[in-house]
């Protein structure tokens, strides 16, 4: 039996399965061996001169890395909607001034969402993410769950939120909890991720009681699991591919809720 991967959240369930197991390795042996399971079908393999290979696989990681990134925070914000999750409310906070360090605009994201579990209590969540304006301005996009409903018809007659954050304006949304939602947030990450004045940054930050994917390894005896998670229908994506290392691979993705 080879090495399987299963990743659960929201109404999703992926399942990677693999010819062969992994062999472990430690230290460099490691890192020239590692597999990961999002490059599925990627096609890794490229000709060219040594530099220009150098030039595109420096640029490649980069872009590879960020992928990788993306998806893996697109899975936490699918993690929390769709189902029984409250509806998230989509915030923008921006600057009236050209605030352009970012690091102070943490201090004062930290300092927002201090004053919102004192004046709202704390089983709100949040998923964040900073954006660069084309002034060089810092603003937020986040969702929020389970705030007050009403803020979203008080808000402009009352500007408690905006009190609250003190340095600009706040703008808040309603939304069907769509896991659109999720790939709207990954824009703007992936923006984040690859963008140089945010080395040493975040590219986002979270409440710690959001909610995460479920990531299991095997090797597991995936009809029994695709059952117990009542995967039991067609998967939406079923895709072979061959790796380096653990032989032919396989790609399934479910929609839990969309099983009949």
């Amino acid at each position: 039996m080879g090495y399987n991967k299963i990743i659960s959240y929201g109404n999703t369930l992926e399942v990677y399965e693999y010819e062969r197991d992994i062999v472990r390795l430690v230290g460099r042996a490691r890192r020239k061996h590692e597999i990961t399971d999002d490059n599925v079908g990627l096609g890794v393999d490229g000709e060219g001169s040594l530099s220009d290979e150098r030039s595109e696989e420096k640029m490649g990681k980069r872009a590879d890395n960020a992928r990788r990134a993306s998806l893996a925070f697109r899975r936490i914000v699918s993690s929390n909607l769709g189902g029984s999750s409250a509806l998230p409310i989509l915030v923008t906070l921006t600057y009236k001034d050209n605030f352009t360090d970012l690091a102070g605009a943490y201090r004062h994201l930290t300092t927002f969402i201090q004053s919102l579990r004192y004046r709202y209590g704390k089983d709100f969540s949040y998923v964040l993410v900073p954006e660069f304006q084309k002034r060089g301005a810092v603003h937020f996009h986040a969702l929020f769950w389970r705030l007050p409903e009403e803020l979203l018809y008080t808000e402009r007659e009352t500007r408690a939120l905006f009190r609250l954050w003190g340095h600009g304006f706040i703008f808040l949304k309603p939304t069907d909890g769509n896991e659109r939602l999720a790939f709207y947030l990954a824009k703007y990450f992936t923006k984040a991720f690859l963008d140089p004045r945010l080395k040493n940054q975040k590219s986002y930050v979270s409440s710690r009681n959001i909610k995460r994917p479920l990531i299991q390894k095997g090797p597991f005896n995936i009809p029994f699991v695709l059952e117990e998670y009542g995967a039991i229908g067609e998967p939406v994506v079923d895709k072979k591919y061959n790796t380096k290392w653990l032989g032919e691979g396989r790609f399934r993705l479910f929609k839990i809720n969309d099983i009949a």
